[in-house]
């Protein structure tokens, strides 16, 4: 959107200046989240008293009347394909007309296109090509606020990657609700294969950085395309949440920790540099110290690198948040601090085993530079941003805000 509306003349102000529009993308995912939202919503209006003010994004769209008794016009995910064109031409309306209510499904317009090329002083570009997911997990909204998988046509994911590598991205992140069931709805039907495939095929510059799969999504032509393809990196996040069976279940997760355990050794096989990232849910309704225990003691006998760990928020309108045995916020405070923990263990250890090998390295701001497995090496002489770099990788370092291994260009 904002591409869009400097396309059509219009500047981004800076901080402490008065705007003539302020578009406010929400989120829903937690309830904490969709309380900020609406906080930060009122805070613009009053920031901004002359300006349009619009309200879009998740937490709009799964509470539309909250915004609407502040008098904030609101967009659901139906419209906001073309929206940044439509504000740039249409006065403001005063007040902001009311929306029909409920909103119209999420999924019910066009596809909205979402690429970034990299800003001043980065070399990661981003490109959207699904959106949607149904896999209704019961701790999960999304399901409601973004709608069934889409997916952005090969032909156009194509062209903007081009555009990107165009624009000077040494490094494109692709991005989406559900990555993993990319090309599911297309006609014909498609995989997340032949897309990585045509991008690479595509463009001769860019290296391509997955985002997050489900552990059935990771399959054996997947692996053998990273083994043989040097530019698409060696790096999956591969969603865990849990480590008990019990609760993987009454999540609803579609798989239990045999299934994940066994898929996540063989990538490490198949990929002996590979850094594999998980999620962690901790406190869900009805957790015990029996299952936090198993997910503490497999995720430490797992070939894991990292680890994003999240406390359970309820989430007004999900079957967990009707769940019983709601687990006390200092005890998930505290088991999630503990695998916070068993993260910064398991990655020094990723780091270290990465000392004396020689890979290459794109150049980001600061004299650091990112290996595909993403490891973060300081570099012992400039190089320019954005260029690819052969690095010999040294001890592990303290960084500003992660572990980093010193770095020697050869």
């Amino acid at each position: 959107m904002a591409q869009e509306l400097g396309g059509l003349g219009w500047t981004p102000v800076s901080a402490g200046q008065t705007a003539d529009l302020v578009i406010l993308l929400t989120c829903t995912v937690t309830a904490v989240a969709g309380r900020q939202s609406r906080q930060m919503a009122r805070r613009l209006a009053r920031e901004h008293p002359d300006a349009r003010v619009v309200v879009t994004g998740c937490d709009a769209q799964a509470a539309a009347q909250s915004y609407v008794r502040e008098g904030l016009e609101v967009v659901g995910h139906a419209e906001l394909a073309g929206l940044a064109a439509r504000l740039a031409k249409a006065p403001a309306p005063s007040p902001a007309p009311p929306p029909s209510l409920p909103l119209a499904p999420p999924d019910a317009g066009p596809f909205c296109l979402g690429y970034r090329p990299p800003q001043a002083g980065r070399t990661r570009g981003l490109l959207k090509v699904q959106d949607g997911c149904d896999a209704h997990c019961a701790y999960c909204i999304v399901p409601q606020t973004r709608g069934r998988p889409r997916s952005l046509p090969l032909e156009q994911a194509c062209q903007l990657w081009r555009q990107l590598g165009d624009s000077g991205a040494a490094e494109v992140v692709l991005t989406g609700v559900h990555l993993g069931r990319y090309g599911h709805d297309l006609t014909p039907p498609l995989g997340l294969l032949e897309l990585v495939q045509a991008l690479l095929a595509a463009h001769p510059a860019p290296r391509l950085r997955l985002s997050s799969l489900e552990v059935s999504e990771v399959g054996d032509s997947l692996l053998a395309l990273m083994a043989a393809q040097p530019r698409l990196c060696d790096h999956l996040h591969i969603p865990l949440q849990s480590g008990s069976d019990r609760l993987l279940k009454a999540m609803g997760r579609p798989y239990g920790t045999a299934t994940y355990a066994a898929r996540l050794r063989a990538v490490a096989r198949a990929l002996p540099s590979v850094c594999l990232g998980a999620d962690i849910m901790v406190g869900l309704p009805g957790e015990q110290e029996a299952d936090f225990a198993q997910s503490e003691e497999l995720i430490a006998s797992l070939p894991l690198a990292y680890l994003h760990v999240f406390p359970y928020s309820p989430r007004p309108g999900t079957p967990a948040a009707q769940m019983p045995g709601r687990v006390p916020g200092p005890v998930a405070k505290a088991r999630a601090a503990r695998l916070r923990a068993l993260g910064r263990q398991k990655r020094l250890a990723f780091l270290s085993s990465q000392e004396g090998r020689v890979l290459e390295a794109v150049v980001e701001a600061s004299g650091l530079a990112r290996t595909g497995n993403y490891c973060l090496a300081r570099l012992d002489k400039p190089a320019a941003v954005g260029a690819t770099v052969r690095v010999r990788l040294g001890r592990v370092s303290k960084g500003k805000d992660e572990p980093l291994l010193e770095g020697r260009l050869v």
